[in-house]
């Protein structure tokens, strides 16, 4: 059997790939070592410094076998990030262009932002990633017969 691997520590910086790493990987962490769910979210607690450390010990630690992870990975979010956060990546996406990127590198940019917004519905990632690619491949898109209304994200 494979040992569960840690978790890097997250000091509660407001960066969507910390955050989201931190997520994950403790997530994958917990679950993988057979953690009891209420024990999860303080099995982590170790692997939290600073601002993020600060919240554990005033919002969670008193009462921290009544947290499960979602509850605590959002109010972390909550406190570590500014209130203005999500509205600000979302002006950020409507404005997101392919430019001079790869096809790849904005995928990569667009995912990152679909995932911090909360855009989890295809068709709307479908459209958003048509809308924001070069006229150049949007019109090899067509030629494939691909449409932004019935086409996959992933056949995008």
């Amino acid at each position: 059997l494979l040992k569960p691997e840690p978790p890097e520590k997250y000091n509660g910086s407001a960066s969507v790939r910390d955050f989201m790493k931190f997520v994950t990987d403790g997530t994958s962490y917990v679950r993988d070592g057979r953690v009891a769910k209420k024990y999860r979210v303080s099995k982590l607690a170790r692997y939290l410094t600073g601002i993020a450390h600060d919240f554990y010990i005033s919002k969670v630690a008193d009462d921290v076998r009544n947290w499960r992870l979602k509850q605590f990975f959002t109010a972390l979010y909550n406190h570590c990030f500014p209130l203005t956060y999500r509205m600000d990546q979302r002006a950020k996406l409507d404005n997101c262009r392919q430019g001079e990127r790869t096809v790849r590198q904005h995928i990569t940019s667009l995912s990152e932002l679909f995932n911090t917004v909360g855009i989890t519905d295809e068709r709307d990632r479908v459209i958003r990633l048509w809308r924001s690619l070069s006229s150049r491949i949007q019109q090899e898109l067509w030629k494939e017969k691909l449409t932004p209304e019935t086409s996959l994200y992933d056949e995008v």
